[in-house]
């Protein structure tokens, strides 16, 4: 495809000429899906994602305007040998000055992740928001402990505690996840809670959780959405979040200590028409506008 963006890269945010430690954001890609259980793709959501930025402008949807969120695009990370270069991740966002933001690749890209970020603030309660509509919490799945399926299994081993995890959207169980869900402290809001309770008042029991924490990092597999707004993933699940509904929690977390997201599981060849590439955008952006908007309040 070879239309022309109307923008530069990331709705003009993007800015070549400047540092990490010169900008607001690092936005790296890691097109990998060797360790999704299901159907492939999400190793091309970096690229198709970073091509439809150019349509993006530099507003969020409440016309909070985002031109001073710079962004330090550092291309992409690539994966062959997931047990090895799983570390150059890991160190990588470590060693970030600014605020990340990790465009996967399945969701095993966010083992290294968890633990470059549980490294980054070593010492400090780091809380995570989990959207996504499964827990991830597989000792190994596949005869692997770096499935996409044990994400958050291995978050928990490098130091995060349950107590500090929200997970929002679920609605799919293995066996071996079920006694961490109902006796390990994670609190667990599902999709029908969501559908039941409201999305604002599930986020306030989240903010009152995550604001004890020293740094919050957002998880965000797009499969968190109902298949019928974002049908280009590995495995949809049916029964799952509108997209106001995870508009709104973005926007919750404001206020918070946000220091990384990343979205994962986007598959472009599984959804011809790209809106589930263009709701990774959305929320993206809608991300930098919170902390757009936390900082033009200081």
């Amino acid at each position: 495809m070879t239309i022309e963006g109307t923008h530069n890269l990331w709705g003009d945010l993007h800015r070549p000429d400047l540092t990490p430690d010169e900008t607001v954001f690092s936005i790296i890609g890691i097109p990998y899906d060797g360790l999704a259980s299901a159907r492939k793709g999400a190793a091309l959501a970096p690229e198709r994602l970073r091509f439809w930025s150019r349509h993006l402008t530099p507003f969020s949807e409440d016309r909070t305007r985002l031109r001073d969120m710079t962004v330090c695009d550092l291309g992409d990370i690539n994966i062959a040998n997931p047990a090895v270069d799983f570390n150059i991740v890991q160190q990588r966002v470590a060693t970030l000055p600014n605020i990340p933001i990790l465009i996967g690749g399945d969701h095993s890209v966010t083992i290294p992740i968890f633990e470059g970020q549980r490294e980054r603030y070593k010492g400090k309660r780091l809380g995570v928001l989990w959207v996504d509509a499964h827990p991830d919490l597989c000792y190994d799945f596949d005869g692997s402990h770096l499935s996409h399926a044990c994400v958050l299994r291995r978050g928990i081993e490098f130091g995060i505690e349950p107590r500090d995890i929200c997970m929002v959207g679920l609605r799919s169980w293995e066996d071996q996840e079920i006694d961490t869900i109902e006796n390990g402290g994670v609190h667990v809001y599902t999709a029908a809670d969501v559908a039941e309770r409201g999305m604002k008042n599930i986020t306030e029991s989240v903010h009152n959780i995550l604001k004890e924490c020293d740094a919050v990092h957002i998880s965000l597999d797009i499969d968190c959405l109902d298949p019928s707004v974002a049908p280009g993933t590995g495995i949809p699940e049916f029964g799952g979040l509108t997209s106001r509904d995870v508009l709104t929690l973005i926007k919750s977390m404001q206020g918070l200590p946000l220091v990384g997201l990343d979205v994962v599981e986007i598959a472009p060849p599984l959804d011809p028409s790209e809106s589930t590439v263009f709701a990774g955008l959305k929320i993206i952006m809608e991300y930098i506008a919170v902390i757009a908007r936390q900082t033009q309040s200081k």
